[in-house]
């Protein structure tokens, strides 16, 4: 009866040993898996203020603040990395419309002042950036730019 209760020990503990082993094996390799895509291979891209990529707007036309005189003007927007040229995208008109109220509010001398240019660029930009959770645009560029 001994002998008969070892061998039945000895069958549980085999089962256990093939089972738990294995088992215990899937999941280090598992986290070692989930570990190594979530910092190697998934790991977010670093947002730097350096300007990769830009996104040009559509020919902007606006009045300015007199009224008898308006901005013509086409914008690109600096951005650093590739995804958020779709969030770009997206928000183009609401972008638009920051543009157009800020460039609305501007005189014709204040946009003809060479000193104020860096001041809009950095308005634009801030305003601009306020649409996204994250500042996602680093530089404002003039294609063309008219006052008439």
């Amino acid at each position: 009866m001994a002998q008969v209760m070892e061998t039945n020990n000895n069958r549980e503990r085999r089962i256990r040993f093939f089972v738990i082993i294995p088992l215990l094996t899937f999941l280090l390799a598992f986290l070692i898996f989930s570990f190594v895509t979530k910092t190697l291979i998934f790991a977010e891209q670093p947002r730097t203020q350096e300007t990769n990529h830009t996104y040009a707007m559509e020919e902007i036309i606006v009045n300015l603040k007199e009224g008898n005189r308006y901005f013509k003007g086409v914008i690109a927007l600096g951005y650093n990395l590739p995804r958020d040229q779709e969030l770009i995208t997206e928000n183009a008109v609401q972008i638009r419309d920051s543009v157009l109220t800020v460039i609305r509010n501007k005189s014709a001398e204040e946009l003809l002042e060479p000193k104020n240019e860096k001041k809009l660029k950095d308005q634009l930009r801030d305003e601009i950036n306020k649409l996204f959770d994250e500042d996602i645009i680093t530089d404002i560029y003039f294609a063309d730019f008219l006052i008439q």
